[in-house]
């Protein structure tokens, strides 16, 4: 028993270590992301503060794509591109929100050619029971498409001041969240990776609650965007691209680290003010 328990300590000293490594990488991604945005004057308020990336600074020879939705400032992402925020929803529970927070990250989903989201969230009914679902899936817990773009919407949450949310967030979704984009994809890549997940909603293929267990036909939200260009193959039929470093489970950590993708929005908050960067 003594074993096992110093198995167990070592492996949660372990993780934390790493993980800790990996938010401090990430930081000096962030900033080196910050370092190259210019204020866009013109198209700021006393709100919401942009700053272009060129990107002929930033991975210049990636596919053009509009940095927002029909030029709408609010609708920020192009197709194929991935969300994700560190930041969970159970800000209601003290330490399981700052612990899923530092250890998996909040949510991921991932944008359509009509800047729509596919995602999957495991949050059931109110009249359906956790375990139940857990097992045999939910009426809402599983993928869906067609989503309105929230992420950068400043009515997304109403005002209550007893909503714990609200208290953390504001209106927004989120404080603070990262865009990502796959390096060296090509549009039918983007295509690719759509089509599975538009497979996957029409299945409605439900929420993966066990996450360390890579199962086949259920998926978390991390899981769920990476698992849909993990499906894309070469021409030799070989796996194009890989997210899953270590192999267990997907985090947003894994996703931002992943020498597959690169920082293409990043959104932060300070003092209720918005500061966006996005490359164009």
């Amino acid at each position: 028993m003594k074993l096992v328990l110093y198995l167990i300590i070592g492996f949660f000293v372990f993780l934390t270590g790493q993980t800790m490594g990996e938010h401090v990488a990430i930081n000096r991604e962030i900033e080196a992301f910050k370092k190259k945005g210019v204020f866009q004057e013109s198209i700021s308020t006393d709100t919401v503060k942009y700053y272009k990336v060129s990107r002929e600074t930033y991975y210049p020879n990636e596919i053009v794509r509009d940095p927002f939705f029909l030029g709408d400032l609010s609708r920020p992402g192009s197709s194929g591109d991935i969300f994700v925020t560190q930041q969970s929803p159970l800000v209601g529970y003290a330490g399981i929100h700052q612990f899923v927070s530092f250890f998996f990250g909040g949510h991921a989903a991932m944008l359509d050619e009509n800047n729509k989201i596919f995602e999957t969230v495991g949050i059931p009914d109110d009249d359906e029971k956790l375990l139940d679902v857990m097992i045999n899936g939910g009426r809402n817990t599983h993928v869906v498409g067609g989503i309105y773009n929230y992420w950068l919407d400043n009515d997304y949450r109403s005002v209550s001041e007893t909503d714990p949310s609200y208290v953390a967030y504001g209106t927004y979704y989120r404080n603070e969240w990262i865009g990502l984009r796959v390096k060296g994809a090509t549009n039918d890549d983007i295509v690719g990776a759509l089509d599975y997940l538009k497979d996957l909603e029409e299945k409605e293929a439900q929420y993966n609650f066990w996450f360390v267990l890579n199962t086949k036909n259920k998926y978390y939200c991390t899981d769920l965007v990476s698992r849909a260009y993990e499906s894309l193959r070469t021409d030799e039929g070989d796996q194009k691209y890989k997210f899953n470093r270590d192999g267990i489970a997907v985090t947003v950590n894994d996703l931002v680290l992943s020498k597959n993708t690169y920082i293409s929005y990043y959104v932060t908050t300070k003092n209720n003010i918005k500061y966006v960067y996005y490359i164009a």
